[in-house]
């Protein structure tokens, strides 16, 4: 009983099946497309047009049941996605609006962070000053000891390693103190954008 149909044919099929349905009483009916984008009535369901969506109709023409296409691989994950994104916007916006009364909140606060940041960065400087003077002292020593002919000593030898690990721990901590200033930085400057628009769409003053 399966056909391709036209606009017209199928109002002729259902005009039919409408003129039929006492003879057919019970009978059910599916609506759908086949593989080339036709409508198709049938009074069986193809395993190959379930994923496409259906109709589930009457003889008469009513439609029982409507069956939605199902989503393609992978639109399940996004559209969880991106009610996160839309959650954590919202999160975001509401911290905006509690933490700060104005732009220059925002501005201020960005100042005393990064000047702690700043702070830090000054004493591991310092630090890393005084080890690269503890390393050149102890250099020194050392050759000084051999062109003298005498042997430079495990301590020796051993404390000149350790002040040069000590000192390039504290070289990556600068780095990574240098990072987190850039990083705190941008986060402000996010912070102050989003505050900004959020005033403008509730019609806010900066």
């Amino acid at each position: 009983m399966r056909e391709r149909l036209t606009q017209t044919h199928l109002g002729v099929l259902l005009l039919a099946a409408t003129l039929a349905y006492p003879a057919q009483a019970g009978k059910l009916l599916f609506r759908y497309q086949d593989e080339q984008g036709s409508i198709v009535l049938n009074d069986t369901l193809p395993p190959a047009a379930v994923n496409r969506g259906y109709e589930v109709i009457k003889p008469g023409g009513q439609v029982v049941k409507r069956v939605a296409p199902a989503l393609p691989p992978g639109a399940a994950e996004a559209a969880d996605l991106a009610r996160e994104r839309e959650a954590q916007q919202k999160r975001w916006d509401e911290s905006l609006l509690l933490r700060y009364s104005d732009v220059n909140d925002i501005r201020e606060a960005k100042k005393r962070a990064l000047s702690d940041i700043q702070v830090r960065i000054s004493i591991l400087k310092g630090n890393r000053n005084y080890l690269k003077t503890q390393v050149e002292r102890e250099v020194f020593r050392a050759a000084e000891a051999e062109r003298q002919g005498q042997k430079v000593s495990d301590a020796q030898l051993d404390a000149i390693a350790t002040l040069k690990q000590q000192l390039s721990d504290v070289e990556e901590l600068i780095e990574v103190r240098e990072t987190e200033k850039e990083q705190t930085a941008a986060r402000y400057d996010r912070d102050l954008a989003r505050f900004a628009a959020l005033l403008d769409a509730i019609g806010g003053r900066r």
